[in-house]
C-alpha cells in the first residue's frame, strides 16, 4: 500500500517538475532549452512511478488483503511503527523547503543536515560534532560552488 502512495506522489512531483521547467531563461535559439533535461527526467520518473503503481495495485488485488480491514487506528500505528524514519525525514524535508526562503539557504541547510543526522544516526557527543562539521562543509561547499562557479543565487532569507 505504501508503494502505491509513494508512486502517486512521485507522479505528482514529476508533473510539477515538468510544468515548472519551462520557465528557465534561454540564452540562444537552440532545439534544446534549459528546461529540456528536467522535462526528460520528469517524464522518466512519471513512467517508472506509473509502472510501480500498476505493479503494486495488481499485487494488492491478487492478495485481496486490505490494510483497512484491521481498522484505521491499528493501520496508523502499524504504518508509524514500520515507516517512522521515513515519515520523520519527510516532515524535516517539508520544514526545510518551507524555511528556505524565510531564513535562507545557509542556516536552513545546516539545520536540515543536523536534524537529519540526529534522526538517522546515534546521538553521541562525538557524532554530534561530526554531523555539525559535515553540515558546515557541505553547506558552504555547495554555496561556494553554485554561487561562484555556476552563478546560481540561493535564497538569502532574513539572516544574510
Amino acid at each position: 500500500m505504501g508503494e502505491i502512495v509513494i508512486g502517486i506522489l512521485l507522479i505528482l512531483l514529476s508533473a510539477i517538475i515538468f510544468f515548472n521547467s519551462g520557465d528557465f531563461q534561454q540564452l540562444n535559439e537552440t532545439h534544446l532549452d534549459p528546461g529540456s533535461y528536467p522535462k526528460l527526467v520528469a517524464l522518466i520518473l512519471a513512467l517508472l512511478a506509473s509502472f510501480l503503481v500498476i505493479k503494486k495495485t495488481i499485487e494488492l488485488m491478487k492478495t485481496k488483503a486490505s490494510s483497512f480491514d484491521v481498522g484505521i487506528k491499528e493501520f496508523s500505528k502499524e504504518l508509524w511503527k514500520e515507516h517512522k524514519l521515513v515519515i520523520l525525514i519527510l516532515i524535516t524535508l517539508g520544514l526545510y523547503i518551507m524555511l528556505l526562503d524565510v531564513i535562507g539557504f545557509i542556516v536552513s541547510s545546516i539545520a536540515f543536515i543536523i536534524a537529519t543526522g540526529l534522526i538517522i544516526g546515534p546521538r553521541k557527543k562525538k557524532n554530534m560534532v561530526t554531523i555539525s562539521f559535515i553540515s558546515l562543509v557541505v553547506t558552504f561547499g555547495m554555496y561556494y560552488f553554485f554561487e561562484s562557479v555556476l552563478y546560481v543565487r540561493f535564497p538569502d532569507g532574513i539572516f544574510f
